[in-house]
């Protein structure tokens, strides 16, 4: 794997070194650590109020390893309340090669030991807006769970765009949510202005928190949600909600999908000095 090298997280788990962007894919407290605590448990609690049971369709963006969606039906297995079908989609095939060494690892001992009816991975070797544009042109999926997991904005924007997240609220199912470990003003901005509600879940190693953007029409539910007793999603507070009121909060741009990243952070921060310039006046 000329572009990647193996890493070992502090939980024990396996990871992948980016070297081309020198990032690691996962938090370095631990990428199975991670999976559950920005994509299983979030994702389960919300679950637990608006899809009580049966059968969860759910896309998982920039897959890689696989840990957000094996840690879930790893679950599910021990549960045994969904049947699941995963619509993977994953740029790099040299990456999914190293899922069965990931898979091998003790904390996917219940995925390997049980059966989950059902179970459904049908992987996408493509570019992710690729794969978004050609399903705008066919019938939409409704997903219950869109896990989305790519390097950060900093690195690769043009996966972060407002234009990316409003075809995935097109493609949601109502009452349904996106996870994602991010927690920029940019993309938190960006998902609000879409119509989500959205919201803070636990921090992980230096981590504040990832963020859950819920599509719903039902207030009841999001109440009920926040009350859950030993909540893993919160209100955005404090520093982080002002600056949901500042220029950071303006979001990525990409209206057709295929400009490169040069052009998207340029466009960005042309609006940013239009943005201040406004708040200026005021």
């Amino acid at each position: 794997m000329a572009n990647f090298s193996l890493a070992t997280t502090d939980d024990g788990s396996l990871s992948l070194h980016e070297n081309n962007l020198d990032e690691l894919y996962h938090n370095r407290a631990g990428a199975y650590t991670e999976a559950v605590t920005n994509y299983v448990e979030p994702a389960l609690q919300f679950l637990q109020l608006a899809r009580p049971g049966g059968s969860l369709q759910v896309l998982d963006s920039c897959f890689g390893l696989g840990y957000n969606s094996l840690a879930l039906a790893n679950h599910l297995a021990i549960s045994k309340q969904f049947s699941l079908q995963v619509d993977a989609v994953e740029l790099d095939p040299e990456v999914l090669a190293v899922v069965p060494e990931v898979l091998a690892q003790p904390c996917f001992a219940a995925l390997k030991n049980q059966t989950l009816a059902n179970l459904n991975f049908r992987v996408n070797v493509c570019d992710l807006r690729q794969f978004l544009l050609e399903r705008a042109s066919s019938q939409y999926t409704n997903y219950d769970l869109i896990y989305h997991d790519p390097f950060s904005p900093k690195k690769v924007p043009e996966l972060w765009s407002v234009d990316l997240f409003r075809h995935y609220f097109q493609s949601m199912a109502e009452d349904s949510a996106l996870l994602t470990y991010a927690s920029a003003p940019a993309v938190r901005g960006a998902l609000i202005s879409l119509g989500f509600s959205v919201f803070r879940t636990t921090g992980l190693g230096r981590k504040n928190g990832g963020t859950i953007a819920i599509k719903t029409s039902n207030k009841e539910l999001v109440h009920e949600l926040l009350s859950m007793p030993n909540s893993c999603i919160f209100e955005i507070a404090g520093e982080e909600l002002r600056r949901l009121g500042k220029s950071s909060q303006v979001p990525f741009r990409d209206p057709n999908l295929n400009d490169n990243s040069q052009e998207i952070l340029a466009r960005r921060e042309a609006e940013q000095i239009e943005f201040r310039k406004a708040a200026a006046i005021i």
